[in-house]
């Protein structure tokens, strides 16, 4: 693996248009501000970078995670061996296009957000306050109690880990279930939106924000829900049954606005949040016979 890394590590170096790190901490960007190294950290900037990058990665087996915000991941602290790849600058774009709205893999859901609401296009009021980035929601289908992602999605273009490029036009919207195939990195997504006047779509945006900040933390280093809603029920009921709100692993504890909500109180260790989550996923269980699903993504833990 080391002779792979280091011959990767040479390949990617050559890529125009992208940028190479080694060894570099992640929690910095995760939002729960835990986790160890990655054996690189490369940066893309324009499409055809992303390419090379993913070609250069494929060809000598290095393993490959794409990192939007970091919002909805646990990187355990021994890190990730391969290498993490963010998109940024041509990748992160937001343009409108009569009444659809393209959007670079990088950028931030909430731009594109502010985008449609400057444009006087409504359906994306629901992702207000999601804090991922455009890819990240496609690989999720972010939502909210308002909506998905899927609703308005209309195109994604798509490259698979050797580099293939596709467009993929139809996706089936099921509950925080990726809308692409395991293996495919988004590039850019399109959304059909329709015309409204602006103030109808703030008011809607202002609906959808007042909700989510008067029922989650705020202000603390979290990762949104940790669990998936089991069908037709909340997790954050069923872990509030079971007394669950502020406990507490090391410095990790368990939001007492939202027993779906794991936060960081300083100190915590991704090994302190990853305990704390099987904790609670046995708490429910042995109430209720319920498994939950977790909903953020586990990255370097040996289940995993």
């Amino acid at each position: 693996m080391a002779a792979r890394a280091r011959e990767a590590g040479a390949v990617l170096r050559r890529v125009t248009g992208a940028s190479v790190e080694e060894n570099v901490p992640l929690a910095g960007l995760t939002s729960w501000r835990t986790g160890g190294e990655a054996r690189y950290l490369i940066t893309v900037n324009t499409p055809g970078s992303l390419i090379d990058s993913v070609r250069a990665l494929h060809d000598t087996g290095v393993p490959l995670l794409v990192l939007g915000n970091g919002s909805n991941v646990l990187v355990a602290d021994s890190g990730f061996s391969g290498a993490v790849m963010r998109l940024k600058n041509q990748m992160a774009t937001v343009e409108v296009d009569g009444h659809a709205i393209a959007v670079g893999a990088g950028a931030l859901l909430g731009a594109a957000v502010s985008k449609a609401l400057r444009s006087s296009l409504s359906g994306l009021e629901f992702a207000v306050g999601i804090p991922g980035t455009v890819g990240g929601a496609v690989m999720t289908n972010a939502g909210t109690f308002a909506g998905s992602i899927a609703a308005s999605l209309v195109s994604v273009e798509a490259v698979d880990r050797s580099g293939g490029i596709l467009t993929v036009e139809e996706f089936e919207d099921v509950y925080r279930t990726a809308l692409l195939a395991d293996g495919l990195i988004v590039a850019a997504a399109r959304f059909d939106l329709h015309p409204e006047d602006s103030a109808s779509v703030r008011s809607r945006m202002d609906e959808v924000r007042s909700r989510r900040e008067g029922s989650q933390p705020q202000g603390t280093a979290t990762a949104g829900s940790v669990f998936k809603n089991p069908p037709g029920e909340a997790a954050g009921r069923l872990l509030d049954q079971c007394g669950l709100k502020g406990a507490s692993v090391g410095g990790a504890a368990v939001s007492d606005v939202h027993a779906n909500f794991i936060i960081n109180n300083g100190t915590a260790t991704s090994a302190d949040i990853k305990a704390l989550i099987d904790l609670m996923a046995r708490e429910v269980d042995d109430a209720f016979g319920v498994r939950l699903e977790p909903e953020v993504r586990l990255i370097g833990f040996k289940e995993s």
